[in-house]
């Protein structure tokens, strides 16, 4: 994922626009494995388990940042990814990722 990212901000830079990767992210608390869980069962697992790095939390300030995942199952880990960045101040415009799958 991370090298996908890289090569997307690369192009975006190439074309103008500002762009940069941040792996911005970290895990407060250990959370279980999402296979075999429902929709409710994912949120709750992952809820208030991420948070900005603080070193991140500086460079990211305001900006506008677009998530990057490689599965979307039910949309809990980019819900909780957008919550820990508007609680760092950051403004979650969007999300790419590269395939979605439905939950079981």
């Amino acid at each position: 994922m991370l090298r996908m990212a890289r090569v997307a901000a690369h192009r975006l830079r190439e074309s103008g626009r500002s762009a940069a990767v941040l792996p911005a992210l970290t895990h407060r608390r250990k959370v279980a494995d999402q296979a075999g869980l429902g929709r409710r069962a994912r949120a709750e697992n992952l809820a208030g388990a991420l948070a900005v790095r603080s070193a991140s939390a500086r460079l990211l300030g305001e900006r506008a940042v677009v998530l990057v995942d490689d599965v979307v199952t039910s949309g809990a880990t980019l819900a909780e990814a957008a919550r820990a960045l508007t609680a760092a101040g950051s403004t979650p415009v969007g999300a790419a990722v590269l395939a979605a799958s439905r939950l079981r």
